[in-house]
């Protein structure tokens, strides 16, 4: 399954910079001055890539016949921060990092973990959804379309939630484990999506206003006897089954529509924009214009400039 079906039904389309504004002004308008107050926001260069935390993508392509879920998230994350133990990674400047720093920075240097980045300022998104990429000397993904997430995030910020306010200081991961018998606790992880506005112990955050989206492996069961289900449109009853969700998504968002009516979409409503590839160009030159966004303020340190400062020099001699 492509994950362009899952989202389809529920985006706009963008073909030019008025048209992304139109969207941004919208999810304003309509949700954060009616209701939501806070979005996380997220920007692909290619439309057809799933929301995936890059842990469980490289779990899924590692076993392709069978999907991950959260058990099996946390077994390899298990091992994972098993192995920064024995390599000594877990102390920084004479102190024990907390987990969630660990992750931090393990996804800052290109670890896999369940994080997903995001940012809290939508043009930093867009940015991103029509970045100019390169491989070996040549210019990729010019000529497929962008797309824009925007995750309702409000009461999912664990810095500003008092029950999970304690998350960033713990020495242990702090969202339940698979229990051998369901468990509500559990559940609850793996039917909701949170939001970490982690500290700016890089310039890379800073410059990008950016965070995490965390939260378990999309599950059906909400416990007490209550199911989630992902709707395929509009049509009652015509759901996604839990294995398209996880090709999809690796943390439990359900698109909706901008226009949808307020009160009828749930906590945690993804919208989402697809920009047309012929409006890239147009839309990087305006965000450089009016924000001055471009590889060197949006990547500002020694690895920015290692991946974006000489794209026309080729990595590898071979044919890419």
């Amino acid at each position: 399954m492509n994950p362009n079906d899952f989202w389809a039904p529920w985006e706009e389309t963008a073909s030019s910079f008025d048209d992304v504004l139109r969207f941004v002004s919208k999810v304003h308008d309509i949700w954060i001055t009616k209701r939501a107050k806070q979005f996380a926001w997220r920007g692909l260069v290619d439309a057809s890539w799933a929301m995936h935390s890059s842990l469980y993508r490289r779990l899924m392509w590692t076993t392709p016949a069978t999907l991950p879920d959260e058990a099996a998230l946390q077994e390899e994350e298990e091992k994972i921060l098993v192995n920064v133990h024995r390599w000594g990674l877990h102390w920084a400047e004479g102190a024990r990092l907390p987990v969630l720093h660990q992750l931090a920075l393990l996804q800052h240097y290109g670890a896999p973990t369940r994080l997903i980045d995001i940012t809290f300022n939508a043009w930093v998104a867009v940015w991103f959804a029509v970045e100019q990429k390169w491989h070996n000397g040549d210019e990729t993904n010019g000529d497929t379309d962008g797309r824009v997430f925007a995750v309702d995030v409000t009461n999912r910020i664990i810095n500003e939630d008092e029950e999970r306010r304690s998350w960033p200081d713990c020495n242990r991961r702090p969202w339940p484990r698979a229990p051998a018998k369901p468990k509500d606790p559990f559940y609850e992880w793996t039917t909701t999506t949170y939001a970490w506005k982690a500290p700016a112990f890089d310039r890379r955050i800073a410059a990008q206003n950016g965070g995490f989206l965390l939260g378990g492996v999309p599950s059906s069961q909400q416990g007490k006897g209550k199911r989630m289900f992902w709707p395929k449109d509009k049509t009652p009853k015509n759901h996604w089954p839990l294995d398209a969700v996880r090709r999809s998504t690796s943390v439990a968002v359900r698109a909706h529509a901008v226009s949808a009516v307020v009160g009828k979409v749930p906590d945690d409503a993804l919208f989402t924009l697809r920009i047309k590839a012929s409006a890239k160009v147009d839309i990087r030159s305006r965000l450089r214009s009016l924000f001055g966004y471009e590889h060197a303020t949006i990547y500002p340190d020694y690895s920015g400039f290692a991946s974006f400062a000489t794209p026309e020099l080729r990595t590898d001699p071979r044919a890419p």
